[in-house]
């Protein structure tokens, strides 16, 4: 089975990206995709005709150019600690989830983060077991120890309070 590997580039004149395509394990060629790809909008570098696999990328890295396309960039991916447009809390990493419980709600605070490797987790620490500020200064240690910048504790206990007061959700 062919698996890929990307680099990709963007700009105005057009995108384009640049696929390792594999076969178990071994690097067979790379292939220039152009605006996404399709017919027409791509091209193959195979390694036994350039050389090699890093011959055959250099060949479609300099066609790229030649064509007048952005060098290729690192792949995307989002700024560490970014906030998220659905956040309820307006911290990043840290929200405030009602849980079921046997005989009523539940209020628990999640933390998630990304470990050095780039490898996501999560916790969860309930308001009951820990009380407000214990389980929110949990989250939050649990947080900023990946390197996450700290969020403003106070106004994340503020809104906290009022999530608490107001309750769970209702049923639908």
């Amino acid at each position: 089975m062919a698996t890929t590997d990307t680099t990709t580039s963007s700009a105005t004149k057009g995108s384009a990206h640049i696929v390792a395509i594999r076969r178990e394990g071994v690097i067979e060629g790379h292939q220039l995709r152009i605006n996404g790809g399709g017919t027409g909008q791509s091209k193959y570098f195979a390694s036994g005709k350039f050389g090699g696999p890093e011959k055959a990328k250099k060949a479609a890295l300099k066609a790229a150019k030649d064509m007048g396309l952005p060098k290729a960039g690192k792949r995307g991916g989002s700024v560490a600690g970014r906030l998220l447009r659905t956040s309820t809390t307006q911290a990043a990493g840290i929200r405030f989830v009602w849980t079921q419980g046997a005989k009523a709600g539940l209020l628990r605070i999640t933390s998630t983060w990304t470990d050095k490797k780039g490898k996501p987790h999560h916790t969860s620490f309930s308001v009951d077991r820990n009380g407000l500020e214990g389980a929110l200064d949990a989250a939050l240690a649990k947080r900023v120890s990946c390197g996450a910048p700290m969020p403003d504790r106070e106004a994340l206990l503020k809104r906290l309070k009022r999530v608490k007061k107001a309750g769970p959700p209702a049923a639908a």
